[in-house]
């Protein structure tokens, strides 16, 4: 190969944040190549929801992947006094993951990114003009720059923080599927808190198998996720009734922290989940990755075009886009989920505050925003009450 990279940009992994990245760098003229460690169509646990925030990255209409339009909430705290909120425009828009990653990497095919599937990354090593990368099958590919899009637990991440020690978040997803094939209603997701530390039980309708899972950060407090999980369940299906498991898969939450964590070198940038972008408040991943995806796309470009470094150019991208929302949704679940019973009764008790959560979840609105809506809707209902509340 000698030292001239084979390929402008490798990239590991076909999410959505490395699928977006191929399509825009192979739109862009640029040669691409794809490793995929796994077959397609493949299943990929996740609830299959879209907000607002992932619009403006889509490469490719959501024709024929809409799986519907979820307009309210029902919330519950372990499985008792639920209430429901809704909004006049769609909260969040469903989707299947294989329907949708696939469909994404087949865009990327199109503009003439090379995809090479089960071709598993092994080791990575970064020299100063390009980047090897090595495969279980034998294979030895090299560019001038790589992007890690292979979760929290890929060769990429590892490579750029070694012992990263940061704990991690747990969930539980199954797909599934009702005699009827049907929910109560399709446009209401149910969101059960309480009994889940860190984190929350949920059933996200769609049309065809729907998502009931959790998700957990359990260094907090020690319990049993499958039990809790279990418990969630049996309360669920008193009102969808009986409910027959399509798949049942556990993964890791790579939530954002305050903890120290590489993303990026000169030529290699970490991307979506990889990267540690998930909303630690929601536990959103998707359209972090696919922010994360376009911006890694536009700064190997600008590094192309200016001679610079894209690492430095990509982190600068990453604080001023999105590591200033993301504090804030860490700051929000410090608040909230310590304090998770009062919260709950403060929120059923002024439904200003719970459209205020349904438009941070559709996004519509940002977390700094919802600070400051909060705070101006605890002074108009009555600050003392509401602190006294949170506080106990």
């Amino acid at each position: 190969m000698g030292t001239k990279p084979l390929w402008n940009v490798i990239i590991i992994g076909t999410g959505p944040g490395g699928a977006l990245s191929a399509c825009r760098l192979a739109e862009a003229g640029k040669e691409i190549l794809v490793l995929e460690k796994e077959t397609f169509p493949r299943h990929k646990p996740c609830g299959g929801a879209l907000s607002k925030k992932v619009e403006k990255y889509l490469p490719i209409p959501l024709n024929g992947l809409d799986r519907g339009k979820i307009f309210g909430a029902r919330f519950s705290l372990k499985g008792e006094n639920s209430f429901e909120i809704r909004a006049d425009k769609p909260v969040v828009t469903m989707i299947s993951r294989s329907e949708f990653d696939e469909a994404l990497i087949n865009e990327g095919i199109k503009r003439k990114a090379e995809v090479r599937f089960q071709e598993k990354v092994v080791k990575i090593e970064e020299k100063k003009d390009r980047v090897i990368v090595h495969t279980s099958s034998g294979n030895k590919f090299q560019a001038a720059y790589l992007i890690g899009a292979d979760g929290p637990r890929g060769v990429s991440s590892l490579h750029l923080n070694p012992g990263h020690a940061a704990p991690m978040g747990i969930a539980i997803e199954e797909e599934m599927t009702t005699a009827e094939n049907i929910l109560l209603d399709e446009k209401i997701v149910s969101l059960d808190f309480g009994r889940f530390p860190w984190g929350y039980g949920w059933i996200f309708p769609k049309k065809g198998p729907f998502s009931v899972g959790c998700g957990a950060i359990i260094k907090y407090d020690k319990v049993s996720l499958k039990k809790k999980y279990r418990e969630f369940r049996s309360d669920a299906s008193c009102y969808i009734g009986k409910m027959k498991t399509t798949t049942l898969k556990a993964h890791l939450l790579p939530y954002f922290g305050d903890f120290r964590y590489r993303r990026a070198t000169r030529r290699i940038l970490l991307i979506g989940d990889a990267a540690r972008l998930m909303d630690p408040f929601l536990g959103e991943g998707i359209a972090y990755a696919m922010a994360s995806g376009e911006m890694a796309a536009e700064a190997i470009l600008a590094a192309d075009r200016k001679g610079t470094s894209a690492g430095k150019y990509y982190n600068a991208l990453l604080r001023k886009e999105l590591l200033k929302e993301l504090k804030s949704a860490l700051k929000m679940s410090r608040l909230v989920y310590p304090r998770i019973e009062d919260g709950f009764k403060t929120l059923k008790h002024f439904n200003e505050l719970g459209r205020l959560y349904l438009d941070v979840m559709a996004g519509r609105l940002s977390y700094q925003n919802f600070n400051k809506a909060l705070f101006k809707t605890i002074k108009t209902v009555g600050r003392r009450k509401i602190r006294a509340w949170m506080m106990k």
